[in-house]
């Protein structure tokens, strides 16, 4: 008989499986407080309707590279906003994946050839959680619209970007006490630390909702496991990312070493062929080079390329 290996207990409420748990379902009272409360602190407004348009929570989908929360609101002035929220960490990708989503939620609003704009367009948001600070911005919540030259944003702006930087809640904590925490502060305390020994013993809603909330969580063994490999498919993305990176540095080394020496080699030679230089390593390039500025032979030159550099 087969011995069942048992999943360990899942702690960290940023992994993407139980972010997506904790605010997806709008069946459950507690999911809802929460994601109302985020939306309403973070954005400023206040929610008559929410409905999550993805809330389907799907442990076999663990590879997925983003797991995203589509968000329709309308707030109490019966204006219709989109949010798409996340869990991240800064990257220059991130920056150009969320100009996108926001162009797209745009463009999704309106019919090629439609004349009359106004008549379908509302508001889209971006909120993303994010593990991470920008040094040049340093703010629990830092919020992005287009602006000018002179400060001023652009009229009639749909698209609103915030990114709640939860490391900042560290700042926040050496200037006031927990049990001064704002619902939100609280929220983005147990994001980044967890359920501490001080949070826990404090009398709040947001502490008994997020406690209840894991608990749940890990009694599903399935989304457990789920999230453990998930955590995995994180890290394996972050490498095989820093991997490439690496090598488009070395690609590029490679490439721009490689063209310095071919506009010195035709200076040197131009009646040569300068196929000899084509397909050659990083160390070639570098001592054909250093050669070409000490004005070596050409015999020199082919020396190098016949030669094999460990």
């Amino acid at each position: 008989m087969k011995t069942k290996i048992k999943s360990k207990r899942i702690t960290d409420f940023k992994n993407d499986l139980v972010f997506k748990y904790l605010l997806s379902n709008m069946k459950d009272e507690q999911c809802r407080r929460l994601l109302k409360l985020i939306i309403e602190d973070v954005m400023d407004i206040k929610c008559k309707k929410i409905n999550v348009l993805n809330s389907e929570l799907n442990p076999h989908h663990i590879s997925d590279k983003d797991m995203i929360l589509d968000i329709q609101v309308i707030t109490e002035d019966g204006e219709l906003v989109d949010i798409e929220m996340q869990n991240s960490i800064f990257s220059k990708e991130l920056y150009h994946r969320l100009q996108a989503y926001e162009a797209r939620m745009i463009d999704h609003q309106v019919n090629r050839g439609d004349e009359r704009y106004s008549d379908h367009l509302h508001k889209v948001n971006l909120i993303t959680f994010i593990n991470d600070i920008d040094k040049d911005n340093l703010v629990l919540i830092d919020s992005y619209v287009p602006r000018n030259e002179y400060g001023n944003v652009r009229k009639f702006n749909l698209a609103t970007s915030y990114f709640v930087q939860l490391p900042f809640i560290k700042v926040i904590e050496k200037e006031k006490k927990l049990e001064n925490f704002s619902r939100l502060e609280i929220l983005i305390y147990i994001l980044y630390h967890g359920l501490t020994h001080d949070i826990i013993s404090l009398d709040n809603e947001v502490v008994t909702i997020m406690k209840d909330k894991m608990e749940q969580f890990n009694e599903d063994e399935e989304l457990v496991l789920a999230a453990e490999k998930r955590q995995l498919v994180k890290i394996q993305h972050y490498h095989e990312g820093q991997r490439m990176h690496e090598e488009g540095k070395a690609e590029g080394k490679l490439a721009s070493k490689k063209e310095d020496t071919l506009m010195l080699f035709k200076s040197k030679f131009p009646q040569e062929d300068n196929e000899l230089l084509e397909n050659l390593t990083l160390q070639q390039y570098d001592h054909i080079f250093k050669a070409l500025i000490e004005n070596k032979d050409l015999k020199t030159i082919k020396k190098i390329i016949g030669k094999i550099i460990q």
